[in-house]
């Protein structure tokens, strides 16, 4: 299928109750670059409901066009009607949802949960400045962009009261289905009264899953007050677990106002591994052949490093190693047997042999005069 002589329809990327989401490529650009189309049905096809779908949809679409500038929200290319149904054309992401971080490793802890907690609040503070509200906030609607691991929110709700719209007694036409998520979706939202507010118990509810690893549809909650329980179910601070509760509270009227109220009750966290960036880069600055065969070695045991911020004090470490055989099976282009020989290296330099694999701290204890013997192999 060719939308408008220029969209032609490769695969189906989803299909729900709002619409359909196709993945495309666009004709008329140099090298066909992909999009993503979303195509919008009203359930009520008569003539006043559709015109009333119709200035809707110009009229969201214009707001996502307008958010489409934010760099962590895609564009909007293109919308229009076509055949009686709607439209979307928006840049197609590549990258993973959330869910493959919330649902598919072990427990957030509590200094990885902050730092997506301040990931996602850091875009959706320029959504509420716009006056908008996502409405569907949930893991499947936020990705994490492979080019530069950004968090980027996508499906924004707003778009889905299309498929809602009827007419009822008096002719006059109103939204029968409320757009959001059971689970990530508080009840003043289910009555069809979103706020700002409404987004952050979204957010909160994303942590709670990604800090106890239990998906919101099994979440307990207390009969009386309708608040969840989940406190039991992981070891955190004190002023976090207030943070959170008080994102999700069932009163909409006791929660966060705004994002910027959040941020600033949030505890500060350890970004991951800071001198390990600068540790790549200088391996990166060997060369195209070396520094594959050392960056692979540096990073898998980065990957391997405990999380928990330096407590410690730096020491020096006067153990240094032998890179003769090194040196010597990169001249000989012996790529695996120099990917072990560096780590060896490694381990023993940063005085962890035993072990086996690097913390976070071994890179306190790691020479810089070994830093620039790698950098000169």
């Amino acid at each position: 299928m060719i939308l408008r002589h220029r969209y032609k329809i490769i695969s189906e990327l989803g299909k729900g109750g709002f619409g359909t989401t196709y993945l495309a490529v666009d004709l008329d650009l140099p090298n066909h670059p992909q999009c993503v189309v979303k195509q919008l049905t009203p359930s009520d096809p008569r003539p006043q409901v559709f015109q009333v779908a119709k200035n809707l949809f110009d009229k969201e679409a214009k707001i996502l066009h307008r958010l489409g500038k934010h760099e962590q929200i895609p564009q909007l290319f293109a919308y229009f009607e076509e055949g009686g149904q709607f439209y979307l054309v928006q840049e197609f992401i590549e990258g993973y949802d959330l869910t493959k971080e919330i649902y598919s490793r072990s427990r957030f802890t509590e200094n990885q949960t902050v730092q997506l907690l301040t990931e996602i609040l850091s875009v959706l503070k320029y959504v509420h400045q716009q006056n908008v509200i996502h409405r569907d906030l949930k893991p499947q609607n936020i990705m994490r962009r492979k080019s530069d691991g950004k968090i980027v929110l996508i499906d924004f709700g707003a778009v889905k009261e299309i498929k809602g719209l009827t007419v009822i007694r008096g002719g006059q036409t109103t939204i029968t289905i409320a757009v959001g998520t059971p689970g990530y979706m508080p009840m003043e939202q289910a009555a069809g009264q979103p706020k700002f507010c409404s987004d952050i118990y979204a957010v909160g509810i994303m942590a709670i899953e990604a800090l106890t690893g239990v998906h919101v549809n099994q979440f307990p909650t207390d009969r009386s007050t309708g608040e969840i329980i989940w406190k039991n179910q992981v070891n955190v601070s004190e002023k976090f677990a207030r943070v959170l509760d008080k994102m999700v509270l069932y009163d909409w009227r006791n929660r966060y106002k705004t994002v910027d109220e959040v941020i600033t009750a949030l505890p500060p966290f350890t970004p991951p591994l800071p001198s390990c960036r600068s540790w790549v880069k200088i391996v990166l600055g060997i060369g195209v052949t070396y520094s594959f065969v050392l960056a692979s070695v540096v990073i898998s045991n980065i990957m391997r490093m405990q999380k928990e911020p330096f407590s410690g004090t730096p020491t020096s470490n006067k153990l240094h190693a032998n890179y003769f055989n090194l040196e010597k099976l990169l001249g000989e282009q012996k790529w695996k047997e120099a990917d072990q020989e560096t780590e060896n290296i490694m381990l023993q330099v940063a005085n962890r042999k035993s072990e086996g694999w690097l913390e976070r701290n071994s890179i306190y204890n790691f020479p810089c005069s070994d830093f620039k013997k790698i950098d000169r192999l």
